[in-house]
């Protein structure tokens, strides 16, 4: 019986003792504990405000997705990491973000088809152009298209379709219905 009181008398000394330090365990834990790492990367610009606390940040503020939708659009690329100077440079010239990378997937694969060094992922000169860099060639396309197109009127892939690739005319617009493709793969990321 003594045994039976003494066993019992244990378990309500040890209880509240076992609950307090476990809550301290679990507390303490609570700090050292990593916040889950996104499995995308996010794109910060300079001016944006990281909310932290003990080093742990708390919010990221992203203030335009657009170099987000373009970097996961031309994801394994060779114009992967150039996505926020694309937006950077259509912007520039007031011409849809989506374009340049639209055009680049269609005539290269986004470069990955383009001949060696020739930084032309667009097609310039059915390939022939060579550019000395990929900054370059982003920023040649977009002004030439600010210039030879939107200018002139030709804003949609169907208008630009007839200057730029005009054999797509003959053989039921697939240019144009693929740029339109990529822009809705695009709106969708």
């Amino acid at each position: 019986m003594f045994k039976k009181l003494g066993l019992l008398f244990l378990w309500f000394a040890a209880t509240p003792v076992l609950l307090v330090l476990a809550t301290f365990l679990l507390y303490d834990q609570s700090k050292t504990v990593p916040i889950p790492v996104l499995n995308y990367p996010v794109i910060i610009s300079e001016a944006e405000n990281i909310n932290s606390l003990d080093g742990q940040v708390l919010g990221i503020q992203v203030n335009d997705i657009r170099p987000y939708i373009v970097e996961r659009f031309l994801e394994k690329t060779p114009l992967e990491s150039y996505a926020k100077l694309i937006v950077d440079t259509s912007d520039k010239y007031d011409i849809d973000y989506r374009l340049i990378p639209a055009i680049a997937m269609k005539e290269s694969g986004a470069g990955i088809a383009a001949r060696s060094e020739s930084y032309n992922a667009w097609g310039f000169e059915n390939g022939r152009t060579n550019f000395e860099s990929w900054e370059q060639s982003i920023e040649i396309v977009a002004k030439t298209l600010r210039e030879k197109y939107f200018d002139r009127g030709l804003d949609s892939p169907e208008e630009i379709m007839a200057v730029y690739a005009p054999p797509q005319l003959y053989t039921g617009g697939k240019w144009a219905k693929d740029i339109n493709f990529f822009f809705s793969q695009m709106q969708a990321l």
